[in-house]
Parts: C-alpha cells; structure tokens; sequence
C-alpha cells in the first residue's frame, strides 16, 4: 500500500550537510493518513484512517543518515470488539527510525551501497534530499491501535440471542442459554428411587 502524504514530507539537505550531532525540529500535521486500505490487515470493513494527525520529531544527522525521534497522536475509526459499532479511538504513538541518503548532498553522485554502513530497516531519503515520514508513522500508529478496541470500559456489546446492543436497550434475555440436555433428570421423581438403607440386600 503506498500514498504520498505530502504533508508528512522534509528537506533535510541542509541537515545533511551539517557536522554530526546537529538537530532540528519538525511539526507534523494532516487531515488524515491511510493506515490501511482494507486488504493488508485482511480488514472487510474497508479502510484504516488516522484523522486530524498532529506531532513532533527531533531529526539528528548521524554519520551516516539521520535519526527521527518523536511523538504523534490522531484520531482513528474503529469497530468495538464487543458491540460492533463503530467509534473514535484517541491513539497516542511514538515513533523512533534511522534515514538514509540516496545521493550525496554535496557532489550530488549517487551514494555507493558499501560506501555506508547500511541500518536494517532503515529508511531512504530521495534524490531530493526528501525525508517521507508518511510510512514510519503509519507503522507507529498501527502498532498502538489495541488488540481488542472497546467503545467503553464497560461496554456490555451484543445479546448472543436477537443481537441487540446491550448499551441501547434491554432485550430481556438472559446471558445463558438454558442446557436442555438435563431436561430427563428434571423430571425424574426421587420417591421412586430407593435410598441405600431401604434397598435389598
């Protein structure tokens, strides 16, 4: 899955061309960032948005790329894992990757693979000396979504009979079923079995 989010996009060119250890600061904001389009996490529901995304990163130059480290929240729709409706989910995540150039800031050659100490799992920067931080955020976000979303700590979801939801109304029905497997013993009549000191011997 890839969309640009050019909003979550950085020049770091100069970055790059300063001494190790120098910083700088990016605020991140957009409307929305896709999560998921619906087929990577096998989701039928249809699409993952993470809306009104608003962080913060420090980028520190390395030898050899930068280091992004910050923090970012956004609102995410999601489907309760108890009564099936669907809600917003505040989701706070925190994010920490390595960057490496493509292209040599200075003469502008394309940098040699064995002319860096290449970082698993690190992402590249452009021709253009462009960061994307469009898909380690999307990652860090994914990560922070819970297991098992709950509109509510007390959600009492769905009647496992009608499918009501137990939130809205009361359907009257009880949370268990009645086993009728012990119907025969109901209706058995103990007087007709006798105890151990009237059998015969």
């Amino acid at each position: 899955m890839e969309r640009t989010n050019t909003d979550l996009i950085f020049n770091v060119a100069q970055l790059l061309k300063e001494q190790v250890g120098a910083t700088r600061k990016f605020s991140l904001a957009t409307d929305e960032l896709m999560l998921d389009d619906g087929s990577s996490l096998g989701d039928s529901g249809g699409e993952l948005v993470a809306r009104d995304l608003d962080g913060e990163v420090k980028v520190t130059k390395l030898k050899d790329g930068v280091l992004v480290q910050g923090d970012v929240e956004a609102k995410v729709s999601l489907e309760c894992s108890r009564c099936l409706e669907r809600f917003d989910l505040a989701v706070d995540a925190s994010l920490e990757e390595q960057f490496q150039p493509t292209i040599d800031v200075e003469t502008g050659a394309p940098i040699r693979p064995d002319a860096i100490v290449e970082t698993e799992g690190a992402f590249e920067i452009d021709a253009n000396h462009m960061m994307d931080l469009g898909e380690p955020v999307r990652q860090a976000l994914l990560v922070a979504l819970p297991m098992k979303p709950l509109c509510r700590e007390d959600c009492k979801g769905i009647c496992p009979r009608c499918g009501a939801n137990l939130n809205e109304i009361d359907c009257g029905h009880t949370d268990e079923q009645e086993d009728n497997r012990w119907d025969v013993l109901r209706e058995l009549d103990l007087a007709d079995f006798p105890t151990g000191e009237n059998r015969a011997n």
